[in-house]
């Protein structure tokens, strides 16, 4: 079975870009199928995340996000990403995502 039954959310990539001279914002780049949710305490743990909520997401491989960029869900939560790995399970390849909030 695939992963990408599990890509049920649709979710907004904003990147950190130039507005106009020396003024830069973030910016919509992509809106991708993927799917968030509250990482493991223990699983947050193995990674170095101790005293930080943390979110994991996953996403398809071909998904351009970078490390920095501002991922919002469908109820306009934003979260920064701060890890990216690609995953290959065979058929279950994708990228998975380590997100935290993006005021810690």
């Amino acid at each position: 079975m695939s992963i990408q039954r599990f890509f049920n959310q649709s979710i907004l990539i904003k990147r950190l870009g130039t507005v106009s001279g020396y003024k830069k914002a973030f910016q919509s780049t992509a809106t991708v199928e993927g799917h968030i949710q509250e990482m493991d305490r223990a699983a947050a743990e193995k990674v170095g995340i101790i005293e930080q909520r943390a979110w994991i997401s996953w996403f398809e491989p071909d998904c351009i996000i970078k490390e920095g960029d501002i991922v919002e869900d469908e109820h306009g939560t934003q979260y920064r990403v701060t890890e990216i790995t690609l995953k290959d399970y065979g058929v279950n390849m994708h990228k998975q995502v380590i997100l935290m909030e993006p005021n810690e």
